[in-house]
């Protein structure tokens, strides 16, 4: 059965920070529960109000993992909650990953973002990797990881994560399609002034079903590719995030 995000409580009502979420509530294959509390993904940070602040700081987020590139954090950085301990970089730059240029152009947007997905889990292993390494000691928690918008190269994040923790594939794709609800206001503006750029700027299901073909087909499956390419302890990870 697919939990409704609503009901669990997950969004986290911010003023500015849009799309940022408490990983904790869904059920897992063994009935078991995803805890909250502990993991927290989001898109940009920098345009967090004092009353945003202070609501991370509420949850006490210790770590701050940033997926964005460097020229994206060289402009826009990340906020600090007085909680934090640590901030980490792990920058998997999309920009230099397809040229974007090429949308509307001579590449289909969405044709451009599946293959986006694809590099993705080939080129990012190292940086997931890394996340599945600070999620492993709880002194890391609770973290928070993020990219621009939220919805791709922390989608992919978050979607590793569920399946670790034995989630449901089918709950993994509802959980990944809710932020295009969340982003829907965000994107508005830019869906209008450049239309041709609408599936890169949307959240569609044959997105991570792409990331999940490569994983499957590349790796031997999903299992295999967060235990032997990103490092993951099933048990452990599932001990600590589970109830």
């Amino acid at each position: 059965m697919i939990q409704i995000e609503t009901e669990a409580g997950r969004l986290i009502p911010l003023e500015k920070l849009y799309n940022t979420r408490d990983l904790g509530g869904y059920e897992t294959r063994d009935k078991r529960r995803v805890r909250f509390g502990r993991l927290y993904r989001a898109g940009e940070l920098y345009v967090a109000t004092a009353n945003d602040k202070a609501a991370l700081e509420a949850r006490g987020i210790r770590t701050i993992v940033d997926f964005r590139g460097l020229s994206e954090t060289s402009r826009y950085p990340d906020i600090r909650p007085s909680s934090l301990q640590q901030q980490v970089a792990l920058p998997i730059d999309a920009g230099n990953l397809l040229d974007l240029s090429r949308v509307g152009r001579d590449m289909p947007g969405e044709l451009f973002m599946m293959n986006l997905y694809a590099i993705i889990v080939e080129a990012a292993r190292p940086q997931y990797r890394e996340l599945f390494r600070l999620i492993s000691d709880t002194a890391n928690t609770p973290l928070l990881f993020h990219c621009s918008a939220g919805k791709d190269r922390t989608g992919i994040a978050a979607a590793l994560i569920y399946h670790a923790l034995g989630v449901e594939r089918e709950t993994i794709y509802a959980d990944y399609m809710l932020s295009a609800s969340y982003l829907k206001e965000h994107t508005k503006s830019w869906i209008k002034d450049e239309p041709h750029l609408e599936p890169v700027m949307s959240i569609r299901r044959e997105y991570l079903e792409t990331a999940f073909k490569v994983i499957d087909e590349k790796f031997g499956g999903a299992d295999r590719y967060v235990e032997k390419e990103l490092g993951a302890d099933l048990a452990h990870l599932r001990e600590l995030y589970t109830e």
